[in-house]
């Protein structure tokens, strides 16, 4: 909610901290703690704390909770009476509302139920001119789209709901609302579109009671427009901050819209670096403050690993400068210690700063933004004078901590103070509780304890990338796509990752970023056509109900029909020998079949699809049987089989049940391929020096990249079978696998699963699994291999000499396609086209089954692997091969 800035500010309150604490105060906490002492100047870098040293001093707090329901996404207004509204969703288990209430005394009274129970997402509010109160929020409609909906609440009355936007083949949401000078109410949005979103807004005059059509803000060519903010000065019109993705990085641009719908848009900021996430206020003398987020180079590109410094979040930092709309220039302003004003000295990877808010107040600039420590995130607090150019040290905000992703919005209270509100579910730790609404004044008026003053400071840059190994190879675009026809049918090669991980999950809570960069990565730097986040059941926490809700929520948000298929997974972290799966379905709301069976037995799910009572933990045989009884389109897909994460396929003596279980990671950038033993490893991504991870050898002992890796157990203090776990051993096993390839953790750009759709649709993607219609590459390559009518992932009987037709289209020259036939390298093909086309007959079958696939090398590093033909041969044998490649 952004409102012009009319209203008479009160004189500063005292802001007062508390130093050392341990603990967040309670809303009973004295009025009055102890003021901190500023740091000395020249007390140099900062060693790290798990703690935060201060707590930003609130009064008037007040909170909406309720112990068994969920409220989250707040946002508040105030209206021309001086009355204090705030809207947010309510989730029950079952579905999300939105809710209206207003402050009464020292409590917020319920005023209206504004939404009917669905899957809703951000809601933003505004009071208008005439003395209404407007609720904008996106929710899923009748075909799983997400639409922007608006409604008025006026004398005690909700009027009718309204479609304030929708999109046949894209969702719309990420609303930010706000009321001009003149009591006018403007919207702007984001219709999310893979590549290329675009940023929308209207207005409402209070005049006429009507909406103006919308226009469009985004005017950029290329690429996709993200996550709008609106400010207003004492002209008339709206000024709108958002991010761009051309160029394969994300860019600040700024627009100006008038009441005509005359647009004005421009790049604010454009640099090799991650820029995104932008907030914006005005400051009354012909400027606009803008904060948002910087991230570090070639962000979302090729990084292979999972080393937390190559993460989403990794590097992130607080940019902050001023835009002068005279001269339409915009000034940066250093950030102290590089930009993260948080404890975390270089070369720490860094606690991050991410969606921060600005407000400017009487010369001052708050901020406020999400940070990391001591596993978990919190909202922080702190103020920038422009005149003195002298930072507060950051203070984080009480009853703050949940998730990475969730706002801390600033206001202008009743009387001009300074007002907040922003969810928590007040966790310890990484454990999800019962998420609440807070809303406080801030205490303004005291001497602040300050950052040390930096004479010579300038704006950090995050550093340049050390080179890589194979030089990078421009990506296709994002609209190339390939179609194969075979027998009659034509299908479409759609690529997806459905192992990417976000904050929710234990490991690498503060890097992995959370899942609006996941879609962000995937929709405009990746090309991705579908995506399913998989956080873990078990590892470390457990994964609530309420955070797989989330997640599902951000895969409607993304659904574009046609264009992006979001899915719905999430990852069981079973170990070695029964391994990790992931659980990928295409309806919203499949049971978190968690690995530990109290906690299966204790969930929503135990009811409709019971476990029996014990103490070891769900197998996969069990899971298997939980699937089926559930009964709906579902995909499980195992991966990094050679480790303590893997599978010892050796194991599985009643086979693997294909009801759901197809298909096999047989690479991911955050690790290694693990085909087999002595395979080939692809280079791609991986920087000069850099090598494979994980690296458990002595650095003598490693492979050094390209080298296969030759043992899969060498390096392990404890004797283990991971070599059983490669997927040459999943098929010499006789289980029908096919493969696929996802990111895991950090990883970008160097993962891209392929599957074969007859119909690009969530069904559709699940169908293609269950036939194995499957490919693995680390690049975009193209992949099709058949024997006559019969595509890669089937099983079949044949009196004929296999003749397998493939065809290869690289992104750059492929050095080496390999025919691999009953896990030998049985067949090679060499040249250097980025194009290779074959019919090859074995011309010495063996009796019975051969499973034949492709290993596609390129000269950059890049790799490719179809899935495999399951031949079953029962005719002559003969003595030499025959056929023509080329």
């Amino acid at each position: 909610m952004k409102v012009a800035l009319l209203l008479s500010p009160l004189l500063l309150l005292a802001f007062l901290t508390l130093l050392g604490q341990e603990g967040a105060p309670s809303p009973d906490a004295p009025a009055n703690p102890a003021a901190a002492k500023p740091r000395r100047p020249g007390a140099g870098k900062r060693p790290a704390i798990t703690q935060p040293e201060l707590f930003a001093p609130l009064s008037n707090r007040l909170s909406i909770v309720d112990p068994k329901l969920h409220r989250d996404f707040p946002d508040v207004c105030v209206d021309k009476g001086g009355g204090l509204w705030v809207t947010y969703i309510e989730h029950d288990g079952v579905a999300d509302t939105l809710h209206l209430a207003k402050r009464e005394g020292r409590q917020f009274t319920p005023q209206a139920v504004v939404a009917q129970p669905g899957v809703l997402h951000q809601p933003t509010i505004t009071a208008d001119g005439a003395g209404g109160i407007w609720c904008i929020w996106a929710q899923v409609n009748a075909k799983d789209i997400m639409t922007l909906r608006a409604r008025r609440f006026s004398k005690g009355a909700l009027e009718e709901e309204s479609e304030f936007a929708s999109y046949a083949d894209a969702g719309a949401s990420f609303a930010d609302a706000g009321t001009d000078a003149s009591g006018r109410v403007w919207v702007t949005w984001q219709e999310v579109r893979p590549g290329a979103s675009q940023i929308w807004t209207r207005h409402w005059s209070p005049s006429d009671s009507k909406w103006s059509e919308p226009v469009r803000i985004s005017t950029a060519r290329e690429g996709g427009n993200w996550e709008p903010r609106l400010a207003f000065t004492d002209g008339d019109g709206a000024w709108i901050a958002y991010d761009n993705s051309a160029g394969s990085e994300f860019n600040l641009r700024l627009a100006h819209v008038d009441l005509s719908g005359k647009v004005k848009d421009r790049v604010l900021l454009e640099t090799p670096e991650y820029e995104a996430r932008a907030s914006l206020s005005a400051d009354g003398k012909g400027g606009l403050w803008i904060a948002a987020e910087r991230g570090r180079r070639q962000w979302g590109l090729d990084a292979r690993g999972h080393e937390n410094a190559m993460g989403f979040n990794a590097q992130k930092r607080l940019l902050l400068g001023r835009y002068d709309i005279a001269t339409e220039t915009f000034t940066e302003v250093p950030v102290p210690h590089n930009g993260r004003p948080t404890p975390a000295p270089d070369p720490s990877p860094g606690y991050a700063i991410n969606v921060p808010s600005v407000l400017v107040r009487e010369g001052q600039v708050w901020i406020a933004c999400r940070y990391f420590t001591s596993g978990m995130w919190r909202g922080m607090l702190l103020r920038y004078i422009p005149e003195t150019k002298t930072w507060s040290m950051p203070a984080a905000l009480p009853d703050s901590s949940m998730g990475q992703d969730r706002h801390q919005e600033m206001f202008l209270g009743p009387r001009g103070g300074l007002w907040m509100t922003w969810p928590s579910d007040k966790r310890a730790g990484k454990e999800c509780g019962i998420a609440g609404v807070y809303v406080s004044s801030v205490k303004t008026d005291a001497e602040l304890a300050t950052l040390p003053v930096e004479p010579d400071a300038e704006v950090a840059r995050t550093p340049e990338m050390e080179p890589y190994l194979n030089e990078s190879t421009p990506p296709r675009p994002l609209t190339e796509h390939h179609t194969w026809k075979v027998g009659g049918k034509t299908y479409r090669l759609v690529w997806g990752d459905l192992h990417r991980h976000t904050d929710i999950s234990n490991c690498r809570t503060a890097f992995d970023g959370c899942v609006m960069e996941a879609y962000r990565y995937a929709y405009d730097l990746a090309g991705l056509d579908f995506l399913g986040t998989s956080d873990h059941t078990d590892v470390g926490k457990k994964y609530d109900p309420y955070e797989w809700w989330h997640t599902q929520r951000h895969v409607d948000v993304f659904f574009a029909p046609g264009s992006f298929t979001s899915l719905y997974a999430y990852e069981r972290e079973q170990p070695f020998p029964w391994g990790h799966r992931n659980i990928v379905f295409a309806k919203r709301g499949g049971p978190i079949v968690y690995i530990n069976r109290a906690f299966y037995r204790e969930s929503q799910w135990q009811e409709e699809l019971p476990v029996a009572a014990g103490i070891q933990a769900i197998l996969p045989t069990e899971l298997w049987d939980i699937l089926k009884r559930y009964d709906h389109p579902c995909a499980v897909i195992s991966h990094t089989g050679a480790t303590g994460m893997g599978t010892d396929w050796t194991r599985y003596q009643g086979g693997i049940d294909n009801t759901y279980e197809n298909t096999v990671e047989i690479f991911q950038g955050a690790r290694v391929s693990y085909e087999g033993p002595g395979a080939p490893q692809p280079t791609v991504g991986l920087r000069q020096k850099e090598a494979y991870t994980p690296a458990k050898l002595e650095p003598k002992n490693q492979p050094i990249p390209p080298a296969p890796i030759t043992d899969f157990e060498a390096g392990n203090k404890n004797p283990a079978a991971y070599n059983n776990g490669v997927y040459q051993k999943a098929l010499s096993e006789g289980h029908k696998l096919s493969v696929f390839a996802s990111s895991d953790h950090i990883a970008t750009h160097t993962s891209f699963g392929g599957v074969y759709v007859e119909e690009f649709t969530r069904e559709g993607i699940i169908a293609g699994f269950k036939a194995r219609r499957t490919c693995a590459a680390t690049d975009k390559i193209f992949v099709e291999l058949s024997c006559g009518e019969h595509l890669m992932g089937e099983v079949f009987d044949s009196k004929e000499k296999p003749a397998l037709t493939f065809h290869v289209a690289g992104t750059a020259p492929i050095k080496r396609v390999t025919v691999v036939r009953n896990e030998q390298d049985y067949h090679l093909m060499e040249g250097n086209d980025k194009e290779a086309r074959a019919t090859w007959t074995d011309a010495n079958p063996l009796q019975g089954e051969n499973r034949y696939y492709l290993r596609i090398e390129q000269t950059d590093g890049n790799m490719a692997w179809s899935s495999p033909l399951w031949v079953r041969y029962w005719g002559e044998l003969g003595r030499s091969a025959s056929g023509n490649a080329k």
